[in-house]
């Protein structure tokens, strides 16, 4: 989440101490971030369960990572198709795109966002021969956007810190970047909460305002799973309960009636072991018994319990558990809309908010390419947001079928493996057109080319 600080504390450059300040603000958050990234990482609460040595009971800890799920479907289903860009001057922004394989970068950022619920980018330009304008996703526990406190929350200044570490990998300090409309400021320092500020460099970065820009997963800024985490921990937790009774029940204690397996400790367990091996036991004939205490074990109860658990992780999460053998029961496209209607609520928060950063993005980019001298006009940019569903291809019959009420670049254009429905018609024609020439040659007469047949016609 952004700091937020007054204005008027940078009008004569940014001071040491207030970098400080927002630092020790930012560091508050990290404990939060790093939870939620242990739990995409399969680092539940459940690992942590100590375990009884006295009594000797299992002490199984296992983890469904309903989490990293959460995750990988929603950012999936919202990202999983590239961002369409359309505008009148657009073409140099696209192109600058393409060679950093935004694609990619927009596949990361949206981890961060369901994760953490919110996505840091900088921008800087290459070390290449001829630099050109780059964007990195930078982790939020290293990096946050200090704005000012008017309704605007304009960015004032963006700070990027992160371990500095000797020969032998152990840290000795923090270098800490900070940006401001116009310039880099490098400095470092010892303690992450320290203020023995060293000033190391500075330099300009020209993209003529702050190079960083903040994502928002929604306007809370809370990750997929975050308010799911209760009930992650209570699945693993019935989970692994589970195993342990079962462990249990094969572990069960002997009863023996009416008899003694020896007179001392030493032969007691002689006798136990005589048992355990030829897994015989001898009884007096009157009033001995011997047998197994157990707990009984309602798996009924258990199996509802752990459905109701998990359906409530898939409700409130509103990610639907596409593994459910009755989620695609119902072939009618409406009723499987229906079930995608909570995904596709969450799927609308994440565009929306997502789409906001992506202007910020290109007004970025816009500035740097003005000063390379490529005119490039964002103000008309329409950003188009797929949606990574399955979809039905029409069989060769089918198009077919439609020849007569649909053009042929149309019918091509639903074709999955053919790109360029105009330039396919086209090689086409040649390939007829060669097949037509063959053919003259074959038979040693002329024969007309589709030009002329269709000229004939049309004549006629």
């Amino acid at each position: 989440m952004a700091i937020i600080r007054d204005r008027e504390l940078i009008e004569g450059g940014i001071p040491v101490e207030l970098i400080a300040s927002c630092i020790k603000e930012h560091q508050k958050d990290i404990e939060r971030l790093n939870r939620l990234d242990d739990y995409y990482l399969g680092k539940h609460a459940i690992l942590d369960r100590e375990s009884d040595e006295d009594k000797g009971l299992p002490n199984n800890r296992l983890v469904a990572n309903h989490a990293k799920y959460i995750t990988d479907i929603s950012s999936g289903y919202v990202f999983g198709n590239p961002i369409q860009y359309e505008g009148k001057q657009i073409d140099a922004i696209t192109e600058a795109y393409k060679s950093i394989d935004i694609v990619s970068h927009d596949s990361e950022l949206s981890k961060d966002l369901s994760v953490f619920g919110r996505g840091l980018e900088l921008y800087f330009m290459s070390s290449d021969e001829v630099p050109i304008p780059k964007v990195a996703v930078i982790d939020p526990r290293q990096i946050f956007l200090v704005v000012d406190d008017t309704v605007e929350y304009k960015s004032m200044f963006g700070v990027h810190y992160y371990e500095k570490r000797d020969i032998d990998n152990k840290v000795i300090g923090y270098n800490v970047n900070v940006y401001d409309e116009t310039q880099v400021f490098k400095y470092f320092i010892k303690e992450v909460d320290g203020e023995d500020y060293e000033t190391i460099d500075q330099e300009s970065h020209y993209y003529g305002a702050v190079p960083v820009t903040e994502f928002s997963n929604n306007e809370e800024q809370q990750g997929d799973y975050e308010q799911q985490i209760s009930l992650i921990d209570a699945y693993n937790v019935l989970q692994s309960d589970r195993v342990n009774d079962k462990e249990q029940l094969v572990d069960a204690i002997l009863k023996v009636v009416g008899m003694s397996f020896g007179d001392d400790e030493e032969e007691a367990s002689k006798t136990a072991r005589m048992l355990k091996k030829h897994k015989i036991l001898e009884l007096p004939e009157a009033g001995a018994d011997a047998s197994w205490l157990v707990k009984g074990l309602n798996e009924t109860e258990v199996e509802v319990l752990k459905d109701a658990i998990k359906s409530d992780i898939h409700e409130f999460s509103m990610v639907p558990n596409l593994t459910d053998e009755n989620f695609a029961a119902q072939s009618s496209g409406v009723a499987m809309k229906y079930k995608l209607l909570g995904l596709e609520q969450l799927a609308v928060i994440k565009e929306r908010y997502y789409i906001q950063g992506l202007r910020e993005r290109l007004k970025l980019f816009a500035n740097i390419l003005g000063v390379k001298g490529k005119a490039v006009d964002v103000d008309d940019v329409v950003i188009t947001m797929t949606r990574n569903l399955p979809e039905n291809e029409m069989t060769v019959q089918e198009l077919v079928s439609l020849r007569d009420f649909a053009s042929d670049e149309t019918l091509l254009a639903q074709i999955p493996f053919i790109e360029d429905p105009a330039g396919e018609i086209k090689k086409v024609k040649v390939q007829l057109e060669e097949a037509i020439t063959r053919n003259q040659k074959a038979f040693g007469f002329p024969m007309d080319s589709p030009e002329d047949v269709t000229g004939d016609e049309e004549e006629e």
